[in-house]
């Protein structure tokens, strides 16, 4: 059956990802990302017109997945789940869901800090948008709890949408210091634990 063209560009970027972990942005060619996919140079270059173009899509699939699953999460809809899932765990796991994969490339690959610098400089107004929609979506979980008396926004004086904004950054500078995605999910689930613990 033929490769669909959305099919053959999402191995590209998988592939990509897999060569900027290993050896870096700078050292990592179109030659070897072309190598990677099992297909020629002259076929990534029919999808993409350089290795920037290769990262910023990149950048911007890895941030669709991420945001996709955590609404998964911020739903409770996990098929694996037989009960409903209370409103700080269905959070603690979109977070976790939404930051982890982006930490690991950070702690797992040896050239994660010049990929988050890459990543900074060229794919800000991605991670922008990224933080953005998480954020709206987080607003919107907190509005349905405290309508259905999980939480009480009242008691804590803040809207759903600064909730939503200090969820989301708190959880983010977990990150610093983690060493291992084990660490920052203990970080992150006693942090959203102890914030709602605030609403109740």
């Amino acid at each position: 059956m033929p490769t669909s063209p959305q099919n053959k560009r999402e191995a590209i970027l998988e592939a990509a990802f897999t060569q900027f972990s290993r050896y870096g942005f700078r050292r990592t060619s179109m030659e070897d990302i072309a190598k990677e996919t099992g297909i020629s140079r002259a076929s990534i270059y029919s999808h993409f017109d350089n290795k920037e173009e290769v990262f910023r899509s990149l950048s911007a699939f890895l941030h669709d997945r991420a945001l996709g699953e955590a609404e998964v999460r911020l739903k409770g809809t996990e098929s694996s789940i037989k009960a409903p899932l209370q409103v700080s765990e269905r959070i603690a796991s979109a977070l976790l869901a939404k930051i982890n994969p982006f930490h690991k490339v950070l702690t797992e690959s040896a050239h994660g800090s010049e990929l988050a610098d890459e990543n900074s400089q060229r794919c800000g107004d991605l991670v922008r948008d990224s933080q953005e929609r998480f954020q709206s979506m987080l607003t919107q979980t907190l509005t349905s709890a405290a309508r259905d008396g999980e939480i009480d926004l009242k008691t804590a004086k803040l809207k759903a949408s600064v909730a939503a904004e200090l969820i989301y950054l708190g959880a983010s500078g977990l990150k610093q210091g983690a060493s291992d995605s084990a660490t920052l999910e203990k970080r992150v689930r006693n942090f959203v634990r102890v914030f709602l613990d605030g609403m109740t």
